[in-house]
């Protein structure tokens, strides 16, 4: 199973790039390299895409997957949920497009019933132990991605890394 899953990691709006702003030309060549790594996934037998359904990459991910699902791809979604609930302080835009994407999604796992303190850091590793290719956005910025990506390295996945220049996808 766990050869045919992939996982999300990425940061948060706030601390994406100041010229990836949602809407805008970097942003837009993100979302590019993010549906050809997920499509180039797929080629190579990947049929589970794992959301950590934060707001901003986990996200953007779960909804280009499900935006590919639609278009005939013989992929699904699954969420990895820290608890339930982890959405209600969020901004009602955000909250909206998070239940959007639980509501399609294949499988759901919530790691904790409620909030607890480590309860994002043992979703980042519930994310890398059920998989083995990480399509990420990162930028070398410390915090959970940083954790998610350095863990997924240790643990031997394939790293695809979209804020890297030198990666090569089919545009």
């Amino acid at each position: 199973m766990k050869t045919s899953v992939c996982c999300f990691s990425g940061y948060r709006p706030e601390k994406m790039p100041a010229d990836c702003a949602e809407g805008s030309p970097a942003f837009c060549a993100m979302q590019r390299r993010l549906r050809s790594a997920v499509r180039r996934a797929a080629e190579d037998g990947t049929c589970h895409f794992l959301s950590g359904m934060s707001r901003g990459f986990d996200l953007w991910a779960a909804e280009c997957v499900l935006h590919l699902m639609r278009e005939g791809a013989p992929i699904d979604l699954w969420a990895a949920i820290a608890f339930p609930g982890m959405q209600e302080n969020w901004e009602p835009r955000w909250r909206q497009r998070y239940d959007a994407v639980l509501a399609q999604a294949a499988r759901v796992f919530a790691l904790y019933n409620r909030y607890q303190p480590d309860c994002y850091t043992a979703r980042d590793r519930f994310l890398v132990e059920q998989s083995s290719t990480c399509i990420c956005f990162f930028d070398g910025t410390p915090g959970g991605t940083a954790y998610t990506v350095g863990l997924a390295r240790r643990r031997g996945l394939r790293v695809v890394n979209l804020a890297d220049p030198q990666l090569s996808l089919f545009e």
